[in-house]
C-alpha cells in the first residue's frame, strides 16, 4: 500500500511569481484543507493556498508522469482588485 500525503503552499497575492512558503505536510486530506483555510484567513486575504496530494516516495524527477494531484487549486490570477490591494497595502480598510 502506497503512502500519500497531502503539502500545502502559500502563494502571495495567489501568484506562483511572487513569494511563497510552505504551510505543512499533512497524512490527512481534511487536516491540509483545514490548515489552507486557517492560513488563508491568517494572512487576510493576501496569500492563497494549494493543496497537493503526493504518493511518498514517488517524485517528479526524470518525467513528469507522476506529477501530484491537485486537491486544492489556486484561483484565477489576480482575483483581488486594485483598490483592495492597496487599501490592504496601506493598512487601510474600504468603507
Amino acid at each position: 500500500m502506497r503512502k500519500i500525503v497531502y503539502t500545502v503552499h502559500a502563494y502571495r497575492w495567489g501568484d506562483r511569481e511572487s513569494h511563497s512558503y510552505s504551510v505543512g505536510v499533512y497524512s490527512k486530506k481534511h487536516a491540509a484543507l483545514k490548515a489552507a483555510q486557517t492560513e488563508i484567513d491568517y494572512r487576510g486575504g493576501k496569500y492563497e493556498c494549494e493543496v497537493l496530494e503526493w504518493t511518498l516516495d514517488i517524485g517528479t524527477e526524470g518525467g513528469h508522469e507522476t506529477k501530484p494531484k491537485t486537491v486544492l487549486a489556486l484561483p484565477p490570477m489576480n482575483t483581488l482588485k486594485a483598490s483592495d490591494w492597496m487599501n490592504c497595502y496601506a493598512g487601510t480598510t474600504k468603507e
